[in-house]
């Protein structure tokens, strides 16, 4: 006798039902994003998303009181649900990994869809609380009656339903934004992406802003376009004292090099002055053509650049340095009356009163002069529910493979 398929939405419900609830779900916020063309990329702040948080508990377990004898419990408790939430939630992401999620100011499709902001559009919060339903009900089908077996399991599926909890609840009171110091002036304001600026329960000094420089490179570009000329690797060469090197068809040597200088005359000298550049003498040959000599420099933003005409087609020039490492030596204020002296750096943040200080950027145009320092303060209060999350799993995950290899040691013997 052949197996006979089972009809759609008959008890009990399986894989079938649970990919078609879940593509419904992110059929129905699509459409939603559609028609009503929500603002995305607002968030719920405090207090609202508490209280939305709390409905959203009071909901759950109202949820679960009506239905934990039902066939429906039984299915949002099981493994295919949680399958098809887990595959429409991947498919977001992809989503995201191949739309760049930025605001867009052109109307199309994309925008539509808020395809480009899709952590505040409704297909990902309705997948995500239905995400959150399933996760509860099987932390509750595992939990009672309670087993020490199940612990590790039970850890790790809180753990992940506080993080996704904490992260959208949380999303919009996070702060992350910029602020310009200048140096020896005092700075509370900061501003966000869209221009809006914020007094912050902080003030920034600069005392000083130091960039550590790369030597300049060598390179060769067309004279008619200015495009870096490259038929060969190396394409650029770092300047050292007394260099002789072979870049392309040209053999290149370094007289002198100036790390700091001013032209006067036919030549450049040693100078520390505001706005002085690298300079360097180089002699430049080929097997068919006499040598070449002269300076080159790449200028500053109040000294002109200077390069050596190689012949028609190509001229040789040194390239702007490059920063090897900046910082701001900061003295930040807070409200209660202290003062912390605090040395910025790229991927070293200073955290002050639940706020973390990255430095960002500086004016490129001035370089190593730049008095003007960008820095980013971002605050997350609830970065450490997230924190709290991510322990759990870890916790459990350990706990599942050490009790894994116990059992399976115990079978063997």
């Amino acid at each position: 006798m052949s197996k006979t398929t089972k009809p759609l939405w008959q008890n009990p419900w399986g894989y079938a039902e649970s990919f078609l609830i879940a593509f419904g779900l992110l059929l129905i916020g699509f459409l939603l994003e559609f028609t009503i063309q929500s603002n995305s990329g607002t968030s719920i702040r405090y207090p609202m998303n508490l209280i939305l948080g709390g409905v959203f508990l009071t909901l759950l377990l109202v949820f679960y009181g009506l239905l934990k004898k039902s066939k429906l419990y039984l299915f949002l408790s099981g493994i295919p649900a949680s399958i098809g939430a887990i595959s429409m939630l991947t498919l977001l992401v992809i989503i995201m990994g191949v739309t760049p999620q930025v605001p867009m100011q052109d109307k199309n499709l994309i925008t539509k869809l808020s395809l480009n902001q899709l952590t505040t559009s409704w297909p990902f919060l309705f997948i995500n609380f239905y995400l959150l339903v399933i996760l509860a009900f099987v932390i509750i089908r595992k939990s009672f009656p309670f087993k020490w077996k199940n612990w590790g399991f039970v850890c790790s599926h809180l753990g992940l339903w506080i993080t996704i909890f904490a992260a959208g609840l949380g999303s919009g009171d996070l702060m992350r934004l910029k602020m310009d110091l200048h140096e020896n002036k005092t700075e509370w304001k900061a501003y966000d992406d869209k221009g809006n600026y914020y007094e912050l329960p902080l003030a920034i000094k600069l005392n000083d802003f130091i960039v550590d420089e790369f030597n300049p490179k060598l390179a060769v570009v067309e004279n008619e376009t200015g495009k870096l000329y490259e038929p060969s690797k190396p394409s650029m060469i770092m300047i050292e004292k007394d260099l002789t090197a072979q870049l392309h068809n040209w053999s290149v040597t370094i007289g002198e090099f100036l790390p700091l200088s001013g032209r006067a005359g036919d030549k450049y000298h040693p100078l520390h002055d505001f706005g002085a550049a690298p300079a360097a003498k180089v002699s430049v040959s080929t097997n068919s053509a006499e040598a070449l000599t002269g300076w080159i420099s790449c200028g500053s933003f109040n000294r002109p650049h200077e390069s050596l005409k190689l012949n028609d087609n190509y001229s040789l020039l040194m390239t702007v340095p490059e920063p090897k490492k900046f910082s701001s030596e900061v003295t930040i204020y807070t409200p209660d009356g202290k003062k912390e002296d605090k040395v910025l750096e790229v991927n070293k943040p200073q955290s002050v009163n639940g706020w973390k200080i990255y430095q960002l950027s500086y004016d490129e145009k001035m370089g190593k002069y730049s008095s003007l320092s960008v820095v980013e303060v971002v605050k997350d209060p609830w970065q450490i529910y997230v924190y709290i999350g991510i322990f759990m799993m870890m916790i459990g995950a350990i706990y599942m493979f050490w009790r894994g290899n116990k059992v399976t040691i115990n079978s063997e013997q």
